[in-house]
């Protein structure tokens, strides 16, 4: 199932557990999945679980979409690293690309990145 038009271009959501409370998560479109880190406020949800997400407008705005999805842990080798990099778009990973692709590798291999299936 195709994710709504909103997911392509906003980056981050807000997901909900059964029973919990909603958690933001900066989020990366990898072709037709959706990636994020799911090792701090998402530490606690099983492989397979269904989630609840909401796409705002900037800054909490109105509710653009809402969907359920399945979030289903990745192994580093699934990981794509232009996915990655966009989720990290917001801290430096280094001045040389050397140092950049070694952040990478790092951080590829050591969070818990997940794929969201509608």
């Amino acid at each position: 199932m195709p994710f709504p038009p909103a997911v392509k271009s906003h980056h981050t959501a807000w997901v909900r557990t059964p029973g919990g409370r909603p958690h933001p998560v900066r989020y990366a479109v990898d072709g037709e999945r959706l990636v994020c880190f799911a090792d701090d406020g998402l530490a606690a949800v099983a492989d397979g679980a269904r989630v609840t997400m909401g796409i705002h407008e900037i800054a909490g705005g109105p509710l653009l979409a809402e969907f359920s999805a399945s979030l289903h842990r990745l192994t580093p080798d699934q990981i794509d690293l232009n996915a990655l990099a966009e989720l990290l778009a917001h801290i430096p990973l280094g001045r040389t690309l050397a140092e950049v692709n070694a952040r990478l590798d790092v951080q590829r291999a050591h969070r818990r990145v997940v794929e969201l299936v509608a």
